[in-house]
């Protein structure tokens, strides 16, 4: 399950968790296009702040741009707040159903499976790895929103003031995208590891405290 690729592994999660979940969702992603296009209105203001007020020296502009930066920054900052507290809600709400389900399905399991897998590692499959789920569509639930909106916006404003320079901005693109994928795919195989070294720790502190009584009766600390 861990180790599918972040598209399928929140595909899974909608069919299975996030689906019930939709109008909350939707309404997160409102805010999180409202915060996004914040980033575009921020990049378009500036242009009236250097020309009319830095350079120009209107104070009539001083007072129209100043309110509009900050209705901006108030607006970012609301919508923020909400589409956070709205996807903490969800995943909550979602990866307790999957610790449930998963909690149920380990119990359903022969006892030799739990013979050959130790608790630490069940509870390090409940806890962390579900932990580590939530983070992964949540991250992308927000790169998909808020950042390609910023990113959509910001490109649009760019446009707008000279397309030239943005389409040479343009071929230093790939110089950003590949390394990131490159190192995506590092971390992602040191996670497993963690994870996995997170399962040993977990199952060697939990023979050592249930078994506490019998090594300091035994001197064997």
């Amino acid at each position: 399950m861990t180790k599918r690729p972040p598209q399928q592994l929140f595909l899974w999660l909608w069919r299975g968790y996030l689906r019930r979940y939709w109008p909350i969702m939707s309404v997160a992603l409102v805010f999180m296009v409202i915060e996004g296009s914040t980033a575009g209105l921020l990049s378009y203001m500036m242009k009236p702040m250097f020309d009319d007020v830095f350079v120009g020296g209107n104070a009539d502009a001083l007072v129209w741009v100043g309110a509009a930066v900050m209705a901006i920054f108030t607006m970012r900052a609301i919508s923020g707040v909400v589409q956070k507290v709205l996807l903490k809600r969800v995943s909550e709400m979602s990866m307790g159903d999957l610790r449930q389900h998963m909690l149920e399905h380990f119990m359903r399991l022969d006892p030799s499976f739990h013979q050959e897998q130790g608790p630490g590692a069940l509870i390090q499959r409940v806890e962390g790895d579900v932990s580590a789920i939530g983070k992964v569509w949540s991250t992308l639930i927000t790169g998909a929103g808020r950042d390609v909106i910023a990113l959509v916006s910001l490109f649009g404003v760019a446009l707008a003031i000279d397309w030239r320079w943005t389409l040479v901005a343009l071929v230093g693109v790939p110089l950003l995208v590949v390394p990131a994928m490159v190192l995506q795919r590092f971390v992602r195989g040191n996670a497993r590891e963690a994870r996995d070294i997170a399962a040993r720790l977990s199952t060697r502190l939990n023979e050592v405290f249930l078994g506490i009584v019998p090594v300091k009766l035994n001197a064997l600390e």
